[in-house]
């Protein structure tokens, strides 16, 4: 190399050297270091990629890729860059102009960043460790290197990204649109790049981390104020509506004196004492919502129980109290007949569904109630549905939040308790809602009593 062309490499790396160490930007920091490796004025190679080590997967990681989708393009692109000359402010332009929509769009860009490349295979990428930069070919691919396969890699450069003695990646790049032969000096300069945009890159991912960690740990502690506030204020709800519910307990039991006293010597209080009673237990279900609620569900008992005898028991229970015409249907499977789990919590789940679909229905002549469970891969599922014409859309996104409903005389907590109770077993519930046709609930709870079945007879006990 004479002593003019080494004069203008360090001017090169010198100005490349400025605008790496003006990034801030992990992601802009790697499009300014490909973008350097691919422009007739830097290292003038046609296409580059990064690849990034990621230690506790022992991989190679794709994470961006520079290059025009096309001979046509690439053309284009040289003659701008050309008309522009940058030299003498190849910073400036690398860390205002480039377009990195356009590269990230590329299909070049797509493919190398997903790809993954296993150090433990055959690949090319073994020689991050050797600490210098190689120009190969084809015949040296390894074969786990299909995605350099794929993207047409015949002659090309191979610069690990070393920093502090350990390597963090790798630079791949080659002329893939002009066919320029890699010479020794190429490598030379890739190397030497490579070097710089590696402690750059160190760097910036350090902080990255560090600012992770950081909103991580800002996150957790605001979970923690938040509960320990959650907590106070359930504590203090539980306590006041235990009180109203003491006292709405003997308000009604003596209203209801009243009321067996006036049922025959003045039917019109008699009249007026069922509103209050009504009323009174309209406040004391909505103290018991509230309560439950606030307790949240920490003292549930799980135990194996008869999950098909607790919905008949239900069912049987809510028809005597509600007399309205509303057919139940039951489509109960033999291989879903026991659940492990809370069986009040459980029964409080069925409760709650099949009163917010007996409101839904409460003004249908041909109401109907249909509970079905199966088993579906390793969880029982419970679905309770109804023809009470769905959920209108709007309200949707509000159907679990606690302390919202669209009826006048409803607490807003009967979903979301059910949602709470439903999560409590590490289960999932959702909604299949049809409007102008009906709601199905959809619950689905790990089938522990199938584990605990499995579990036996790989132990060997019956």
């Amino acid at each position: 190399m004479d002593i003019d062309r080494i004069v203008e490499e360090w001017k090169l790396l010198y100005e490349l050297g400025i605008a790496i160490s003006l990034t801030t930007d992990l992601k802009k920091l790697l499009h300014v270091v490909l973008t350097a490796v691919t422009i007739g004025d830097g290292l003038g190679f046609n296409r580059a990629a990064i690849f990034l080590y990621n230690r506790p997967n022992n991989t190679m990681d794709g994470v961006l890729g520079v290059a025009p989708d096309s001979i046509q393009e690439a053309t284009t692109i040289w003659n701008s860059l050309r008309n522009l000359d940058i030299r003498g402010r190849m910073a400036s332009w690398l860390l205002n102009e480039i377009n990195i929509e356009a590269q990230l769009n590329s299909n070049f860009n797509k493919t190398i960043s997903k790809s993954r490349i296993s150090l433990q295979k055959d690949t090319i990428f073994k020689n991050i460790n050797q600490k210098q930069a190689f120009v190969f070919d084809a015949s040296n691919l390894g074969g786990d290197d299909q995605i350099l396969r794929e993207l047409n890699f015949e002659q090309f450069a191979f610069a690990p990204l070393i920093s502090r003695e350990q390597p963090i990646g790798a630079i791949v790049a080659d002329n893939f649109y002009n066919k320029r032969p890699i010479e020794q000096d190429d490598i030379t300069t890739l190397f030497l790049f490579a070097n710089q945009s590696a402690i750059a890159i160190e760097n910036l991912m350090s902080i990255e981390t560090y600012k992770n960690m950081s909103k991580r740990l800002i996150e957790e502690q605001q979970n923690l104020i938040h509960q320990k506030h959650i907590f106070n204020l359930g504590r203090a709800v539980a306590d006041i509506t235990h009180e109203i519910k003491n006292a709405l307990i003997g308000a009604i039991g003596f209203l209801d004196r009243a009321r067996k006293i006036s049922a025959d010597s003045n039917p019109q209080v008699y009249q007026y004492l069922e509103i209050v009673k009504k009323e009174l237990d309209r406040v004391y279900n909505l103290t018991l919502d509230i309560n439950r609620y606030a307790k949240g569900q920490n003292r549930s008992v799980k135990k194996i129980f008869d999950l098909e005898k607790l919905i008949l028991d239900t069912i049987e229970a809510i028809k005597n109290i509600n007399s309205s015409n509303i057919q139940f249907i039951t489509d109960l499977s033999e291989f879903a007949k026991y659940l492990y789990g809370d069986p009040d919590q459980i029964k409080q789940v069925l409760i709650n569904l099949i009163k917010n679909s007996t409101e839904a229905i409460a003004n249908k002549k041909d109401g109907l109630i249909k509970i079905s469970t199966y088993k579906e891969d390793k969880f029982i599922v419970i679905t309770v549905e109804d023809n009470g014409g769905g959920i209108d859309i709007k309200f949707l996104p509000y159907v679990f939040k606690p302390f919202y409903s669209t009826k006048t005389h409803g607490t807003g907590l009967g979903l979301s308790i059910v949602r709470e109770i439903v999560q409590e077993h590490n289960g999932v519930i959702s909604l299949d809602n049809f409007v102008g046709k009906g709601a199905k609930f959809i619950i689905k709870i790990p089938n522990l009593v199938e584990e605990e079945k499995n579990e036996k007879k790989d132990n060997g006990s019956g």
